[in-house]
């Protein structure tokens, strides 16, 4: 055969041998592909995106208003007029309801007489007592008048006409809804992590459909007593009144005491704990790789990675069958994951 001849022969047989290994390497690739597609079926794999967490405390109460004063005279008598009726809106100083009020009068022209009789000729001790009892007469007839003391809506009138009241008995209740808030009670375990200025949402039982957005704005120092349970008194002011809410509603609160936002997140349960590390299984074209995150807030259902994953990685959803590589469990077996090969970092398989 002449020189020329077998350089041709050389030659060809060198291509031969690049084609058939090239061919090999992507029926093997695709092979993987394919053992791969066929362990993870649609919905085991997951895509790393962006997105926002947070992390709540939750707690239920009733809804308040900014003043709940129930009302009462402070002398008694007959009822002479009631002015007012429930759900009426009512400004400052309107007059609500008025006693009979001649006693109060004779008392006061009495009381009044007195003391302009003591002044001409009475010791100044005893002029001093006639302008207390004046004080003391006048104060008792304006008494015979209720007046609201803030603007408000008078929720109930419990008086009428002709009735007989005695001093201090409630006869009105009188609400300033100009504020609304939803007062919860939160265990010692969390209210470490609840200070004013958070964000709440609230839900009311009456309409589960309505969701309110609020303002935690005090956090109680002292306990309240419930049991064996330590609770602390928390208020909520409600920003986005409807008028749908009313005082007394039961409702929840969902306080926000920390947020991430625009940040990687996963599933909760594609994350396994190996040797104190955060391991999640990273999904390539070689198989199945253990892949070390840092991790950062979670909510219960999804978690936060800090570092060790990028936007458009692909993750199994759950972590159940590495978890049991790991163990030596039969899901992993001595090659991996249901058969796909687990890469170890740093290109080591096994």
């Amino acid at each position: 055969m002449s020189k020329k001849r077998r350089k041709f022969v050389k030659t060809g047989l060198i291509i031969l041998i690049v084609i058939i290994a090239v061919s090999y390497g992507y029926r093997l690739r695709t092979q993987r592909l394919e053992q791969a597609a066929a362990v993870l079926p649609a919905g085991r794999e997951v895509v790393v995106t962006r997105g926002d967490l947070s992390r709540g405390v939750s707690s239920t109460g009733t809804i308040a208003a900014a003043q709940d004063l129930e009302l009462a005279f402070d002398v008694g008598g007959k009822v002479k007029d009631v002015f007012v009726q429930a759900t009426e809106k009512v400004e400052m100083g309107a007059v609500l309801a008025q006693l009979a009020d001649t006693e109060q009068q004779m008392a006061y022209l009495s009381a009044k007489r007195d003391l302009e009789l003591a002044r001409f000729d009475a010791a100044p001790n005893v002029i001093k007592e006639k302008e207390l009892q004046l004080q003391i007469a006048e104060n008792n007839l304006k008494n015979t008048t209720l007046k609201a003391p803030f603007a408000g809506i008078v929720a109930r009138v419990d008086i009428q006409p002709e009735e007989w009241v005695t001093s201090g008995t409630t006869v009105m209740r009188l609400l300033d809804t100009s504020r609304m808030f939803l007062n919860v009670g939160v265990d010692e375990v969390d209210i470490r992590y609840v200070e004013p200025g958070q964000e709440a949402t609230i839900t009311l039982d009456a309409y589960p459909e309505l969701n309110l957005s609020g303002t935690v704005v005090e956090v109680g120092i002292v306990p309240e007593a419930s049991g064996q349970v330590v609770i602390f008194p928390v208020k909520i002011e409600i920003n986005d009144p409807d008028p749908r809410v009313r005082v007394g509603m039961s409702a929840e609160a969902e306080i926000v005491v920390e947020k991430a936002e625009n940040v990687l997140i996963v599933p909760f349960e594609a994350v396994t704990s190996r040797d104190g590390k955060s391991i999640v299984a990273r999904v390539t074209q070689e198989g199945v790789e253990p892949t070390e995150v840092v991790t950062g807030l979670s909510d219960g259902f999804l978690i936060e990675i800090k570092d060790g994953l990028k936007e458009g990685d692909r993750i199994l959803a759950s972590n159940y069958e590495l978890y049991r590589t790991f163990q030596g469990g039969p899901a992993g077996g001595p090659r991996g994951v249901g058969g796909v090969r687990v890469v170890q970092p740093g290109g080591v398989r096994r």
